[in-house]
């Protein structure tokens, strides 16, 4: 690492204590095919043992210096996150240092680890939700690197290796392009001292800045059954991928999209809980990095209900397509996102969050600070045609968790559920 390391910083000196985040270019996307799972494996081995602690040990430091510490894997980062009390810097910062640059690896907690990790992919099975969303993950994506499983699944956890976390380590742990951020009674030169003392200990290595493969096209819409005895509600989730998080539609898609079913009083929720009380809670959602994006509707109807709810959702899709919003909607929009943006960064450790979110979707460093502007100038045409363009409710993934024998024969009749697939809860 140079002497001038990548840092973010939110200054707040009214309270002793430090909250930091280690960012490191490396999640599941890089996950070898049928090794699912090592980028999380690795990433929590790192808590279990470094340099003279062992995990109990390592525990114990943490919780007598009053810090906290995790570390957290996604699609394309594994971060190191913590809280310090300003007397405790040095010694917090000795902690990230050594857990990043002195792992253990003890083959006795690797295959806790592991029994542990199988354990928590066998309990998802109780959540009928994460099943929901698992299965649709798995069909929107097939093999797309966007698909692997954080966990990864029973057989990939099984054909893990030691051997294989400490070579994904020494491949994937380097100080290039990582990120240290940090909010709280902390300076900048600080900072860029725990910079230089923590990932700047870890070794250089060129990165390879090549972007994901486009998403796998659709065929119309895929319907999933995760069948499962006894359900008498049913998780619904459909939708299908879209823009990244730099497209210049972007902002506006996310703008109607609160319109249609962002927030309590969207047009979702209104139709499918308030007027026909249908599911307790029905809504949307556009989520984008700086590769891909995904749009994505939930709710849980009970059994008599689930078929008119879908139909009815996927109808409202083809309106707002069709259609776009109204001005008065698009006003209160706006309003509501111009309001509520405060309350996003209300506090340091907030703020900080998203100036790392700003940093890693590679938007314009004035992002945060003018986004009110930028959406105060959406115009209608840029919602509506953002809508239009983006948005296809005719390919979808729909995914439901249901009682088969009770719920095959209404998909079966129904025109159009397009392909559909059955599959046993417990399956991979």
């Amino acid at each position: 690492m140079s002497d001038s390391p990548d840092t973010l910083l939110v200054e707040e000196h009214s309270r002793p204590i430090t909250t930091t985040v280690t960012v490191l270019r490396t999640g599941t996307r890089s996950d070898p095919p049928g090794k699912e799972g090592l980028a999380y494996l690795t990433a929590e081995m790192l808590q279990r043992g470094a340099g003279d602690w062992s995990q109990a040990k390592l525990a114990d430091e943490i919780e007598f210096l009053g810090s906290t510490l995790s570390v957290n894997v996604g699609r394309s980062t594994t971060t190191v996150t913590g809280d310090a009390l300003t007397r405790n810097l040095d010694r917090y910062e000795n902690i990230v240092q050594t857990l990043l640059t002195q792992p253990r690896f003890e083959p006795e907690e690797f295959q806790k680890l592991k029994r542990q990790t199988a354990a928590d992919l066998v309990h998802v099975r109780e959540n009928d939700n994460m099943l929901c969303q698992r299965f649709l993950v798995k069909d929107l994506y097939k093999e797309h690197p966007y698909g692997r499983p954080r966990k990864g699944t029973l057989g990939t956890l099984e054909s893990i290796q030691l051997s294989d976390v400490k070579a994904f380590y020494q491949e994937h742990y380097h100080g290039s392009e990582a990120l240290t951020a940090a909010a709280g009674d902390i300076t900048n030169e600080r900072l860029n001292q725990f910079a230089l003392a923590s990932v700047g200990q870890l070794p250089l290595r060129e990165q390879s800045h090549e972007a994901p493969p486009p998403a796998p096209k659709l065929k119309g819409i895929e319907t999933i059954l995760v069948d499962k005895p006894d359900r008498t509600q049913i998780p619904v989730m459909m939708g299908h991928t879209t823009i990244h998080a730099n497209h210049p539609n972007y902002l506006p898609l996310f703008v109607g999209n609160i319109v249609f079913g962002g927030t309590f009083t969207a047009r979702l929720s209104q139709e499918i809980r308030e007027k026909r009380g249908w599911s307790y809670g029905a809504y949307s959602s556009i989520h984008g990095d700086r590769n891909l994006g995904t749009f994505l509707m939930r709710f849980s109807p009970s059994v008599k209900d689930t078929l008119p709810a879908i139909e009815l959702a996927i109808s409202m899709m083809k309106d707002v397509v069709r259609d776009g919003v109204t001005l008065d909607e698009l006003t209160s929009a706006k309003n509501y996102l111009c309001n509520s943006h405060a309350f996003g960064i209300d506090t340091s450790v907030k703020r900080l969050y998203e100036l790392i979110l700003q940093r890693l979707t590679g938007r314009p460093d004035d992002w945060l600070n003018s986004f009110v502007e930028r959406v105060s100038n959406v115009t209608l045409d840029n919602v509506n045609s953002a809508l239009a363009q983006h948005l296809d409710p005719a390919s979808m993934v729909l995914s439901v968790v249901a009682t088969a024998d009770e719920f095959r024969p209404i998909l079966d009749a129904w025109d159009g559920k397009g392909s559909l697939s059955q599959v046993d809860y417990r399956s991979e």
